[in-house]
């Protein structure tokens, strides 16, 4: 039996209270094995596994071997005494090599929790950007990440030691500087890894978004191919629909950061991008009208209210946009 069958083999919940843990039967099995032979090394690195998998399963070693060293050694029945009566040998206190051996396990199972939750990704945390402006969070020595309002991003405690990041919502721009790579997950299908880039997601319900301003990414769908994206180029995922990759004309993508919204010659699926960013609204496309995307167009929007920006796309497209919920606008070909 190795270590990781048996620590991944341990069932864990946080639902149920310690005193509740119910063992598999090799489980069992193992620490009675331990009991017998606490000296095996192949025995102690499993016992320690076991004890690192959870609260419930350290709690269940410990219990089984204080028990086992509070049982002690039976009643013996010596040589019979004068007068023909067998003379009980009195009940010893537990060995005294038994309490070194409990010391040694108590260090080992220190030692493995240790080993263990050093391996282990670290604890995720979430941040939400409710401040009502763009900020600014520091990810350890030399990363950082800028996010817009409304922001939701998990990392990791330990950054340095364990890179891991998550996209669940928003704006942000990420200053990736790190000496091992980091995993992002960007969605449900997708994966980013990056030793050091300068990069920014933009992440609703129906799209997800990756701008590369500086270096190297790599995405990794969980079907078809890994892609690799350089400065200026995009990568976007629409609700149903694989992975596009494409060079963009503008940096319309840091729209909500830069503050620029004016375009020159620019095609309206970049502009729209920048646009919802900056707004922290949806104006989405019917397929009848993917043609529109292409459509090159200049126009100013700078200093410019959302609806005012709305007002000034209906009439540079001749279209109707209809407002279908809070914050999401359509465009009708009707």
């Amino acid at each position: 039996m190795e270590v990781k069958y048996l620590a991944g083999h341990s069932s864990y919940s946080r639902q149920y209270p310690f005193n509740m843990y119910q063992p598999q039967q090799d489980i069992s099995d193992l620490i009675s094995r331990y009991i017998q032979f606490p000296h095996d090394p192949l025995l102690q690195e499993q016992v320690a596994a076991l004890a690192g998998a959870g609260p419930e399963q350290a709690a269940y070693v410990e219990r089984r071997l204080t028990d086992w060293l509070m049982e002690g050694a039976p009643v013996r029945v010596t040589a019979a005494a004068p007068g023909g009566w067998a003379m009980p040998q009195k009940k010893p206190r537990p060995f005294a090599w038994k309490w070194a051996v409990l010391g040694a396990v108590v260090a080992l199972i220190a030692a493995g929790i240790i080993f263990l939750l050093w391996r282990r990704p670290g604890v995720l945390l979430t941040y939400s950007n409710s401040t009502g402006r763009i900020d600014t969070l520091h990810l350890g020595k030399e990363s950082s990440v800028v996010a817009n309002k409304r922001a939701v991003i998990t990392y990791a405690a330990r950054f340095d030691i364990t890179p891991e990041l998550g996209m669940l919502n928003g704006e942000a721009y990420f200053d990736i500087r790190q000496s091992s790579r980091i995993r992002m997950q960007l969605d449900e299908h997708t994966v980013l890894y990056t030793l050091n880039a300068v990069f920014s997601v933009h992440k609703t319900a129906t799209v997800t978004q990756v701008f590369v301003v500086k270096g190297r990414i790599t995405l990794v769908p969980d079907a078809g191919r890994k892609i690799q994206l350089t400065a200026g180029m995009q990568a976007k995922r629409e609700l149903h629909h694989p992975l596009q990759q494409k060079t963009l004309k503008s940096q319309s993508l840091l729209a909500w950061k830069s503050g620029r919204l004016k375009f020159r010659n620019i095609p309206l699926e970049e502009i729209l991008d920048g646009v919802n960013g900056y707004y922290g609204i949806e104006i989405l496309l019917p397929p009848s009208a993917g043609s529109l995307y292409k459509r090159r167009v200049t126009a100013d929007f700078e200093h410019k209210s959302a609806d005012e920006t709305l007002s000034m796309l209906r009439k540079i497209l001749n279209v109707p946009i209809v407002k279908d919920s809070v914050n999401r606008y359509y465009v009708s070909m009707k």
